[in-house]
């Protein structure tokens, strides 16, 4: 593992994540909990999370021919700098006046935001390393750095808070993009493979249009990204469950709250350890299958607990699960063009971001006659779903799996 680090790219790159995710961790349950502290409600949070995945629905054609357009590099950096911008107008706006439509239009601009830089940095991993071969391993590292900025940015927003203003929580975030926008300086372009700019032709929606053509003839990418989308929805869709879960049910606190949250990401960390080992010993269609499972009986093991140790304890196991996302999005990049990168990512994030939305839409329209408990059926629903479908990929369609040097 440590192999990877080798690479004077990812060195960087690495670090840049991290610092990166503790700015998002800090900034969504900084969010979030103001919301569920102005109002105690599913629906108050849903509206925060419908805020914050519009902008890569809507902006998904143009996103993806931009990634695909323009240098990586350069796009990830103009992100976190949107995001240093948008942070401390927020605080200024959110000090002067705390209402819940300052934190509504906080989740959209750091939405437009992960939208854009998401599909960006993904491509980018694979631009700092010479071979395919160690593709696995460098987006395990940029994985496990985004778990740990969660696991430190989570609990460190709900100490703040306990403390502090959210304004001065806004600040502190703007600060970790700073720094994290001083490490992706550092990596040199000579450091970058294929990161040349390419002529954009026939515009941006014909470009896109081109992407998804190429994803619906390539039907194994396809069968992929549907797993790797289903994933994703898992991980955005406890988000939104866990604040009122916590506060209702658990009767945490914010600190205790960022602590759940951050053993999910500890959960992923250790998973990610482990899987590649899984993966060699099992492949990647039995190891997915079983994280999955494993996942779904989580969450209905979660969704009947009462203490907040039981919470943390089944969270970091959850955790562990969702560590099959790298190894799936390794699987579905293998069988991607470099060329399209960008647009399929877009492509497969702005559907995954319809999704959740629905996701949304019906936890909260549904929020006045469900309990918060059997709210947890959409997770488990979705769980399911992502089982069956790795069983027709990998067992009924026999697809191909990767070989890993």
């Amino acid at each position: 593992m440590m192999y990877i680090f080798k690479v004077p790219a990812v060195r960087w790159l690495v670090p840049s994540c991290l610092l990166a995710n503790i700015g998002a961790g800090m900034v969504l349950l900084t969010m979030t909990w103001s919301v569920v502290n102005i109002h105690n409600s599913v629906t108050a949070v849903a509206g925060l999370m419908f805020c914050f995945w519009l902008p890569a629905v809507i902006f998904s054609p143009i996103i993806g021919s931009v990634v695909d357009t323009y240098r990586r590099k350069s796009i990830v950096i103009l992100t976190k700098i949107m995001r240093i911008i948008i942070l401390f107008f927020a605080a200024w706006i959110y000090y002067q006046k705390p209402h819940i439509i300052v934190l509504y239009v906080l989740a959209a601009g750091m939405g437009t935001c992960a939208a854009l830089y998401t599909p960006a940095c993904m491509a980018m991993v694979r631009e700092t390393i010479s071979s395919d071969n160690d593709l696995l391993l460098a987006n395990i590292a940029v994985d496990m750095a985004f778990e740990v900025g969660f696991i430190i940015g989570m609990p460190l927003s709900g100490f703040i808070m306990v403390y502090f203003s959210p304004s001065i929580t806004l600040i502190l975030t703007a600060i970790c993009f700073f720094f994290s926008l001083l490490c992706t300086l550092q990596i040199k372009p000579t450091c970058l493979r294929h990161s040349t700019a390419r002529k954009l032709t026939g515009g941006f929606w014909q470009d896109s249009v081109n992407g998804l053509r190429y994803l619906v003839k390539n039907q194994p990418a396809l069968l992929l990204y549907g797993i790797q989308l289903l994933i994703y929805v898992i991980l955005m869709t406890t988000s939104i469950l866990l604040a009122p879960f916590a506060k209702q049910v658990l009767m945490a606190s914010s600190s205790e709250f960022g602590a759940i949250e951050a053993t999910l990401s500890l959960g992923s960390v250790t998973g990610a350890l482990l899987f590649p080992k899984l993966v060699a010993r099992l492949g990647d269609g039995r190891s997915i299958l079983l994280a999955t499972l494993a996942m779904m009986m989580g969450f209905i093991f979660f969704a009947l607990c009462f203490e907040v140790r039981q919470a943390m304890v089944l969270y970091f196991i959850i955790g562990m699960c969702l560590a099959a996302w790298p190894v799936v999005t390794t699987s579905a990049q293998h069988l991607t063009e470099q060329a399209f990168q960008g647009r399929i990512q877009t492509m497969v994030n702005a559907l995954s971001g319809v999704v959740i939305l629905l996701v949304y839409f019906a936890v909260g329209s549904t929020s006045a006659m469900v309990t918060i408990r059997w709210s947890y059926l959409s997770v488990i629903f979705v769980c399911a779903s992502a089982s069956l479908l790795t069983l027709y990929s990998f067992f009924i369609k026999g697809l191909v799996e990767p070989r890993y040097s």
